[in-house]
């Protein structure tokens, strides 16, 4: 493992929260009112980082920001290998993206999101392989130093 992670990771005091991630479908059939249909398709996991000194800019510089992406990809291909029952892990990118934490002293922090679903289907939920792959993807965080929030 790259000590220049491990220093980014600790640098910025990364850390990681789970949410979920719902599919929302409409049917518009005619002559009869819409249908909303609403479900868990997987996990959204979003790692963040804090800008630590004021002078820095608010988004991250992009070798940065580059590492972090390029270590969170390595982890949910080597995830996506080993999962079944279609499984599908993307690392979604927010590079020109500055978040401000209203819950923590206006921190400015960088995100990386980690997206957890699954091929099955729109009308199909979450199952055992998506909580298998978010457990795996947890336990990579924190080998890497990234801690839950």
């Amino acid at each position: 493992m790259s000590d220049d992670i491990r220093s980014l990771v600790k640098e910025h005091h990364a850390f990681y929260e789970v949410s979920l991630f719902y599919l929302v479908s409409e049917e518009r059939p005619v002559g009869l009112p819409a249908t909303t249909t609403r479900v868990q398709a997987g996990f959204n996991v979003d790692v963040y980082g804090v800008r630590t000194e004021d002078n820095e800019p608010a988004i991250p510089p992009p070798h940065e920001y580059a590492l972090g992406y390029a270590e969170l990809q390595k982890i949910a291909n080597r995830i996506s290998q080993h999962s079944s029952d279609s499984c599908f892990l993307e690392v979604i990118g927010f590079p020109s993206t500055a978040i401000i934490d209203s819950r923590n002293h206006g921190n400015v922090e960088a995100m990386i999101r980690i997206q957890i679903s699954h091929e099955r289907g729109l009308d199909q939920p979450a199952g055992p392989a998506e909580q298998r792959a978010l457990e795996e993807v947890e336990e990579q965080l924190k080998t890497l130093g990234i801690a839950r929030r």
